[in-house]
Formats: C-alpha cells, structure tokens, sequence
C-alpha cells in the first residue's frame, strides 16, 4: 500500500466530520495548496479497501452522510473543492447543467483522474462516483455525438436502436471519466405544454417502458471491453403530467391511472436492473415525491423490488421547502425525505452541502433518522461504487476518450432516418428531386444549436462561445444533393439564454425569399424552435411564432409548392398554418446528423416514423391523448393521431390471426401474439410499421379508448409481402378494478378485446377474469 494510502486510511478513521470556517470557504486543512497540486501526476492512489461491508464498518456517521451528498461542481482543481472531500465526504460529483469544467475529452479526464486521487489520498479513501447528463448522447465535450432527443427515438419504434445509441452514449460518459448518466426519462408525455415533453419517449406507457428498458441495457453494458456507465431511469414517478402544464408542478392524477400507465414504463425499465433511480421533482396528489414513502418504498422497493440507488433531481430537498411550501424548513424536509427512500442527494454548491449535511447529521443526533437508515443508504452508495468497479480502479484511461468521443456516425444517422415523420405529403410535393431548383428557408435551416436542441453542452443547449458536437445541418444536406440549385435563407431570430427565443422575418428577407420561391421547383421552410430546457421551456401556445407564420403565409399562394420540416420538441403547429403546406415532415431534434435529413426529403431513406404522441390542434385540445379512457366522446379530433406518419410508397395489410384466440388463464399463458401479412403495394422500397393495439367496450370501470400492445417494421421492396407478428403480454389488458379509489389488484378481466392491426381487428377472448401480482404493472 503507497504512503498516500496510509496516511489516507488514518484520516479515514480519525475524520470526526466538524465543520469549520475554513470548511465553508473551501479550504481543505491540514494539506497545503503546493502538496494538492501534486495531484493529477498519475500517481493514482488506489482505494485502500474494496470490501463494502469493511468499508461500511469503519465510517463515522458523518461519513456515511457524506455518502449521501452529490455536489455540483464546476471545476476540477482540488485547490477550489477539497473540503467536499476532508470536510464532508462526499460521495459523489456531478456536472450539473450539462456543462463541466472542460470541454476537452481527454482535459475532462485527466481533471476527473486528479479529483480522484486527491479524494483517496486526502479525503476518506473511497473514491466518489461522477455523473453526467447523458438524455441525448454525451453531449458535454468538443465533437460528441447528439443523437435525437428522446420523443423522436419513440418515433423509430425501435429499441434495438435505442440500445445502440445508449452503448455510445454510455462509452462515451465512461471515456471521459464519468461512472453514472442520468437517463433514460420513462415518464410518459401527456402534455406538450410542458417544457420536458422532448425529453419523454412516448405518451404510450409501453413503448416509454420498452424504449427506457433498452436505453437502461445500452447505457450499462458500453461496449464490451471497457463497459458502461450506471443508467438512471427518472423521474420516478408521475413527474410528465402537472396539473397546469409547468414544469415541477403538483399533478393530480388518480391511483388507477398511476398504476395503469404512469408507473408502467418506470417498472419496465427497473426490470432491467438500473444502478439508480432519479426521483420526481414535483409533487404528486400532494405529496412531493420526495416525501412520499408509499413511492419510494411501498412502490419503488417493495413491490417493483428496485434494490439500486435512488437519488433526487437538483436541490429537491430545498424545494420542498421554497417551491412546493410542504415542510416549513430544510431540517423538516431532510427528516422527510431521507425517512421516505432518498439514498442521495444532488446539490447545487458549497452553500447546499453544508446545509444538508449539518440538518442530517443533526436529525441523526436526536434519532429523527435512524442511524440504520442512514447505513442502507450509505451502503447502495458503495455498492453503486462496487458494481462499477470504482473500488478496485476508480481511474480512466484518457487516451481513450479521442477514439470514442464522437462515434456511432452511422447510427446517428439511422435514428434521423427512423425517426423522421412524414405527416402530409399532397400532390408528391416530397421526394425532392435533386435536379429540382430549391428555396431552402427559416429560423432552423442551418443552425446547429436549434437541431440538437437542450441539454447539449449547456443546460439550455448551444449558445455563441461553446464548444460544439460534430454536426451535419440540413443546408449541409440538401446543398449535397441539389444540383439544380438551392437558395439558402436563414431568418434571424435573438436569442436570450436564459428565457424564449425571439423570431423575427425582416422585409428584406421576406422579399427575398419570395422572388427566389417564385422561379422554384420547391420551397422548404425549415420551422420550429430554439432549445430549452425545464421550466424555460413552459408554454402555453402551441402555435408556430407569428414571424414564422408569416413566412408560411408570404409563400403559399404561390405556384411553387411548399414543404413544411419541424424542428422542434414538440407538436409546434396548428391546422390554420398547416393547411397551407403542400408537404409537412416532423424532424424533432435530429441532433448532430441533421443534414440527414435531406436524405429522407430526398428519398434516398424512407420516412421511418410514427408519431409516439397525439398531435393537439392548439392548447384548447390539451390533453388529448389517444389511449384517454371511455367514454368514446372524443375531447377533440386530434389533427395528427398518435401512429401517424407516411411512407414513400403503399402498404396494404391482411388475414390478421390471434393466438391463442381464446386464454383461459391469462397469467399462466403469459404472452400471445397478433399476425398480419404486409403487402408493399407502391413502386418504391419501405417502411411498415406493425402496430398492435387493443380496446374493450365494456367492464367493471372504464378501458382505454385504444391502448398500444407491441410493433414490429419490416422494410419491403416493391410488391413483396411477409408475415409480421407481434408479441404482448397478457397482462398489457390488465385494469385496475373496483370503486372510485383504484387501489384494489390489477386484473384481467373475462370478456372479448378487440385487436387491431393495420386496420384489421379481430377477438381475442379471456374465459375468466385472473387476478395479477399486486405490482403497478400493467404490461409486463
């Protein structure tokens, strides 16, 4: 054992946790500024021990508190923040807001490599866990991938993808000296005025829980030499739907649809085993979820048997207080929350952590907390270390980081391909031709900040001086292909940081637009919005901005067709501006291979997509989701249903077959499957999608008015048929019976379901009502 770990095992003994002034102003004692510079040397000390339970039964109380803190940091000189290792003893680090000390791969991880030394060598000897925000790739550094924001992977349907762009993105975080990305969202999206809707996989609770599920497997497993980092399905749970469409606001959503399809998705993806879980910020019937021990341990460990790490979301302990007004001071809150199953909490600074630390460690004191409470969650902290191997190597090979930062080219392109949603196309304004003349204008044409959207490098996503993801714009796109000559207008817009960006179309630019549009073949206006994030991205307009409505209207009178691509987190849109498109394609995010989507307008790739949400018709139809429950008495006709989405070509489906048509005992037979045979009727290569959905009229309480069971794509060359069969679980017919409060067992019920697929629709018929293990898992 080197003398650093000596001396640092003695420390790790003699730490009685008092805090001083030298403490708060992060100064670390006893250790001069010249011997902590001697850090980051490659030296790396090694943890003196690796056995949890002997690690466990050496630590003071204050000690295993500190196991409980992960601090926000900005910078990775052990000059600025030593004293959340000599003082507080914190377990874990992370770079909150997407945005760490260095924008280097390889600087990151020599700088995370010297932290690490500094907190086994002067700190207690464990090495601290180090997370990153990780919703759309590793996006934290020069030249990283950003794949397509979460709504538009649920529009591929396809998990298998999924899991690719999560292997990356987890090889990626570990590259760069990280151990915990803080993804997959496995809420489901049920209202697009929230400013987290892109961030949500689907409104659909299965298709959230099998995207989630495979992102959860993606991001763990990396690639197979070097492995992953720890995933963090969040935000557990019911955080998507608040009550007036704000981020963090109470929802009140009751148990039966909690159980039903809220909780669905977060259980899928448990399943998978995930080293953590990311808890709710808001509240949910009152109680914020911080709070609640039926969430997080009734549900969460008891009846889903979650045994990881559950973490809260940015200073939530300190909302409890100052935003949600439920406990009247940060000790009450602490008392609260850490009794209820928080086993860590993420904090902003210096100021949070001492907050924290002194309030637990009081509560502890006067045997508010139990110290065994304190013991379980300290220990899933160093079990979450042993699992990733901290314990035995906490370092990283920083010469690693340029040969994967960057990667899966390919696959980001596949997810643009797949994702991309053709929702109008009259008179085949799309394909483009490449030898057609094209006006390629709008805010969104060739602007990488707009594609990749938020959580990329910043928290509120690019702004001027950043460092950038490798990134293809669609002008790069459709300039590659236009032989017959393109016109590139970008209207301006301002943009302020911290609030809405603001669009703006000057006449000069207008007229422009128009003279080049009328001696066009084609005019592509590339619309949508700026990047947001959280709360900045609230709305209560689902309207395109009035300067972009006004590009629309200065162009579709013309002879010229016009063909509509949304970039944007969420439906931006409403049928008075998309009436006058001839063509309309939904692009989400595409993050960095943006250009490829030129190669969809361009039809060298089939829309792959299908709308993973129920597209409203302004915030008047909101919520309006497809899988609402009866009565039949639509809110309003959405003007884009859920599933929506075209192909370059035809598909005609037939002979649909159910097997078994008839279950005695759903919960033996367990699964079933639905089969169809897809005919390619057009003259073009596709994309069909397969999708499964069911619905029952009648029963004890009201059924969806049509919920989704499972899909399958297959690719068709003209005038080739294949037989498709989609398998689902028998429990994805499960209700939740009886009166009013919903909290009786799931069941499946007796009676005849109705399966549809491609239009087709057959009976599959369950004998007797079986009840369901007593777990919120509605399709598993």
């Amino acid at each position: 054992m080197s003398e650093k770990s000596t001396h640092s095992r003695r420390q790790f003994l003699q730490v009685t946790g008092a805090l001083g002034a030298a403490a708060v102003a992060g100064g670390a004692q006893g250790v001069s500024a010249q011997e902590m510079q001697t850090y980051g040397d490659g030296s790396h000390p090694t943890p003196p021990e690796t056995d949890v339970e002997a690690i466990l039964s050496e630590m003071s109380v204050e000690e295993k508190i500190g196991q409980m803190i992960q601090a926000n940091v900005s910078t990775v000189d052990a000059n600025e923040i030593a004293s959340l290792f000599t003082d507080y003893h914190v377990g874990s680090l992370l770079t909150g807001s997407a945005y760490p000390p260095s924008r280097d791969p390889v600087e990151l991880s020599k700088g995370i490599n010297a932290l690490q030394e500094y907190a086994i060598g002067e700190g207690n000897g464990v090495p601290f866990v180090y997370g990153l925000d990780t919703v759309h790739g590793n996006v934290t550094v020069e030249g990283a991938t950003a794949f397509p924001h979460h709504v538009a992977m649920g529009a591929t349907r396809d998990p298998e993808l999924m899991a690719t762009a999560a292997r990356h993105t987890g090889d990626s975080a570990a590259a760069v000296g990280a151990h915990w990305g803080f993804a997959p969202t496995s809420g489901i999206a049920r209202d697009p005025r929230w400013g987290r809707f892109y961030e949500t996989l689907s409104e659909d609770p299965h298709l959230a829980g099998e995207l989630g599920a495979a992102a959860v497997r993606g991001l763990q497993e990396g690639d197979a030499e070097h492995g992953g980092v720890a995933a963090s399905v969040k935000h557990f749970a019911a955080y998507s739907e608040p009550q007036n469409g704000d981020d963090r606001s109470p929802a009140r959503i009751p148990v039966r649809d909690l159980v039903e399809n809220h909780l669905v998705p977060h259980h899928m993806g448990i399943q998978e085993e995930p080293l953590t879980v990311m808890i709710n910020s808001g509240s949910v019937n009152g109680v914020p979820a911080h709070a609640s021990s039926w969430l997080l341990t009734d549900v969460l460990r008891d009846q889903m048997g979650f045994e990881g790490l559950a973490v809260s979301d940015w200073n939530d302990f300190h909302r409890m207080v100052e935003m949600h007004e439920y406990a009247p001071d940060l000790r009450t809150a602490v008392k609260e929350g850490v009794n209820a199953g928080v086993d860590m909490a993420m904090l902003s600074d210096m100021a949070h952590v001492e907050e924290f630390y002194t309030a637990l460690r009081d509560l502890v004191e006067a045997g508010e907390v139990p110290e065994s409470r304190i013991d379980e969650a300290a220990r899933r902290s160093l079990e979450l270390k042993a699992e990733l191997g901290l314990l035995d190597d906490p370092y990283v090979d920083p010469t690693r980081a340029p040969d994967v930062v960057g990667g899966a080219k390919d696959a980001a392109r596949e997810a643009v391909h797949e994702s991309l949603t053709l929702l109008k196309n009259e008179g085949d304004a799309l394909p483009l031709a490449s030898t057609q003349n094209v006006v390629l204008a709008g805010p969104n044409v060739d602007n990488v900040r707009t594609q990749c959207g938020g959580w990329t490098i910043g928290w509120q996503g690019l702004h001027a001086d950043d460092a950038k993801p490798w990134a293809t714009t669609i002008a790069d796109g459709v300039r590659s292909r236009a032989i017959g000559g393109v016109a590139v207008h970008e209207t301006g817009y301002t943009f302020n940081r911290w609030s809405d960006d603001e669009w703006s179309l000057d006449a000069e630019t207008k007229a422009a637009i128009v003279a080049d549009a009328k001696a066009a073949d084609r005019v592509v206006l590339v619309l949508g919005e700026g990047p947001y994030a959280e709360g900045f991205g609230n709305t209560d307009e689902l309207a395109l901005p009035a300067a972009q409505r006004e590009l629309v209207d200065a162009v579709a009178d013309l002879d010229t067709d016009v063909v509509g691509v949304l970039v944007a987190g969420r439906p931006r849109g409403t049928s008075e501006t998309l009436a006058k498109l001839d063509a309309f394609v939904m692009a989400y995010y595409p993050g960095s291979a943006g250009g490829a989507v030129a190669d969809v307008l361009y039809g060298d790739s089939d829309p792959g997509g299908r709308l993973a949400f129920r597209w409203p018709d302004g915030v008047g139809q909101v919520p309006n989701y497809y899988n609402q429950y009866h009565p039949a008495k639509d809110n309003a006709d959405a003007l884009f249903d859920f599933g929506a989405g075209q192909s370059y070509t035809e598909f005609a489906f037939s002979d649909l077959t159910v097997s078994p048509s008839t279950v005695a005992d759903a919960a033996s037979t367990g699964t079933a499957t639905a089969s169809v045979t897809v005919t390619n009727t057009g003259d073009r290569t596709g994309t069909a999608l397969a999708e499964a959905f069911y619905t029952e009229a009648y029963g004890s309480v009201q059924y969806p008015r049509r919920k989704r069971l499972g899909s399958e794509k297959v690719e068709l060359a003209p005038g080739r048929s294949q037989r498709v069969t989609v398998e689902f679980p028998l429990a994805a017919l499960a209700v939740v019976p009886d009166e009013v409060p919903g909290t009786a067992d799931p069941v499946v019920e007796a009676g005849d379901f109705t399966v549809e697929l491609g239009g087709e629709t057959t009976t599959l018929t369950i004998a007797e009502t079986v009840p369901l293990d007593p777990t919120p898992d509605a399709s598993q």
